[in-house]
């Protein structure tokens, strides 16, 4: 760290370059596992300096604490373009991801290996699905560089698709630049890591028989594929006279999935149709998104997503290459929206049909404690292939809560994902109105009256205790497959985000890592039991929330 600080006592005011010494410093605490580096890029061109943060001369710096072992998470803080050096916003971008690779490259290799590892599962090895699903990636790839190609000098959305593709290619560029002979990935790798929520609605599409017959499952079998496939419960909660607005996530899925990264982006992009330029982000090694989805963003904006599932088959067919996918569009919808209806115009357009989500765009700008929340403050966005729907959901939000637990709230979007037929078949648990989470949610969000009720909610399994849950340790908030009766496994709910008014306007969030303890539940481990790739994951999950927030610039 002394060398860091001396550097900058070079290139910064005094005052200013104390405040962001001690910042770091109390950053890192007794847990830091310290890296920076500098990046200098031009036309796409890039070298590089580790251990220094040239905060004058780079295109991009940053720090990254890989703390994962010791905290549940590491944290990576990246500036671009804040140097004294100007540089083509398209340079910009390729900075930052190619930094973000050179400081991450190891987590990236590990968590290939964990996601890699799932997925040959889901392809059962067989290689006619696996270069169907490159085909897939690659027809798309073309189409994007070729709308861009044609319509980047004159037209805004995709000047900014152009801005994310150069960070994507940083990424690629900056990994193959720093990783050994023996820790070299190809472009599908980084296809599969930063679309791999795509990639589960895109294997439906190219390997229809992929999908399970549900009329053979039975109940268990379909929460354990709900639990897997329909990522993430969240919460949206207002206290009673306004004092305050929490905003929560907690994300579903593999245990495989468990190496975090808390992102922490500064881009001077110099645009006249940028509206975010610093983001702060749950996220994961390699990926350019958060996935979860929980961003919190300088234009106002804090953005949660849960997965739906879709039961109708015949959908898929409408599943395209020739479009954008549903992570290119939330990254351009939170770079260029100033509010929601905005943010799900933009993500409607060029709508691959793969995964399929509710998005809740909440506008802390439309938010005046204890005074009024107006309309626009909360707008609800779902997609399945071939239709994107989205409204003001604000009324809804001014009663006290909005919940979002993996079942279509709007009602053409429920209908045609097949819903109606498969309640029919397994019952109300499917419903929007008496799924177990909807009746948790209904009985419990009045009992959130303080940040750390909030936290516990989103944390929340009392299986044993809970008759909602009836027995099933994944009929609640906050899942823990691996201690089902039937079918049990390591995925489940493995973390949660949590911010408030005050706190998203700072870009700052209480996080945790690992599945929850919820009411006198055991700490997870991996053991010789589970035979699923957990290269670089900590041995056991009892980590404590950590609150986290961008370092200031210096």
């Amino acid at each position: 760290m002394t060398d860091h600080v001396i550097l900058l006592n070079k290139m910064a005011a005094p005052t200013r370059l104390l405040a962001f010494a001690v910042f770091v410093a109390s950053f890192c605490g007794i847990h830091c596992v310290y890296h920076s580096a500098s990046v200098y890029c031009q036309y796409e061109k890039c070298t590089y300096k580790m251990d220094v943060l040239d905060v004058k001369g780079a295109t991009a710096y940053g720090i990254y604490n890989d703390t994962l072992e010791s905290t549940g998470w590491g944290i990576l803080n990246i500036s671009a373009g804040r140097g004294g050096n100007s540089a083509e916003n398209v340079d910009i971008m390729y900075a930052a991801g190619y930094l973000e690779a050179i400081l991450t490259q190891k987590r990236i290799y590990q968590h290939y290996l964990n996601l890699n590892d799932y997925f040959q599962g889901k392809f059962q090895n067989d290689t006619k699905w696996i270069d169907a699903v490159k085909s897939f990636f690659l027809e798309q790839d073309l189409y994007m560089r070729r709308m861009i190609r044609n319509n980047a000098p004159t037209n805004p959305y995709w000047r900014h698709v152009a801005y994310i593709v150069a960070q994507y290619d940083g990424l690629i560029a900056g990994y193959g630049a720093v990783a050994p002979a023996d820790m070299t990935l190809d472009v599908y790798a980084f296809q599969m890591l930063n679309g791999n929520g795509d990639m589960l609605d895109m294997l439906s599409a190219v390997k229809p028989d992929s999908l399970p017959d549900f009329t053979k499952m039975s109940k268990e079998e379909i929460t354990s594929y709900i639990a897997q496939n329909g990522r993430c419960s969240a919460l949206v909660k207002v206290l009673g006279a306004y004092e305050d607005v929490f905003m929560s996530h907690s994300s579903w899925f593999i245990y495989q999935a468990t190496m975090r990264i808390y992102k922490h982006y500064n881009f001077n992009v110099d645009d006249p149709d940028t509206a975010t330029q610093r983001m702060s982000f749950s996220s994961y090694p390699g990926f350019l998104e958060s996935l979860d989805d929980f961003y919190l963003m300088s234009s106002g904006l804090v953005m949660l997503q849960t997965t739906n599932n879709v039961f109708n088959a015949s959908l898929y067919k409408l599943v395209t290459p020739q479009a954008l996918l549903a992570w290119h569009r939330v990254r351009l919808a939170n770079m260029m929206a100033h509010g929601g209806k905005e943010w799900a115009k933009i993500f409607a357009e060029n709508n691959s049909g793969t995964y399929n989500n509710q998005y809740m765009i909440v506008d802390l700008k439309q938010i005046e404690l204890q005074k009024a929340i107006h309309d626009d403050a909360l707008w609800v966005v779902e997609q399945i292939p071939g239709l994107v729907e989205y409204a003001d959901t604000t009324p809804i939000l001014r009663t006290g809560y909005w919940p979002s637990y993996n079942v279509p709230f709007f009602e053409r979007i429920y209908n045609l994902s097949g819903y109606p037929d498969f309640a029919e078949e397994h019952g109300t648990d499917f419903t929007y109105q008496l799924a177990p989470r909807a009746k948790i949610f209904r009985r419990d969000a009045g009992k959130v009256t303080d940040f750390t009720s909030m936290k516990n909610i989103m944390r929340y399994n009392d299986y044993t205790e809970d008759p909602y849950s009836e027995d099933d340790s994944c009929n609640t908030i906050c899942c823990r497959g691996d201690l089902r009766e039937s079918s049990p496994g390591p995925f489940g709910c493995y973390d949660t985000k949590v911010s408030s008014y005050a706190m998203a306007t700072n870009l700052q969030a209480d996080v945790i890592n690992g599945p929850t303890l919820g009411t006198r539940l055991q700490p997870f481990q991996w053991t010789d039991a589970y035979k699923q790739s957990h290269v670089g994951l900590p041995g056991t999950y009892d980590f404590p929330f950590l609150r986290t927030q961008p370092l200031p610039s210096p």
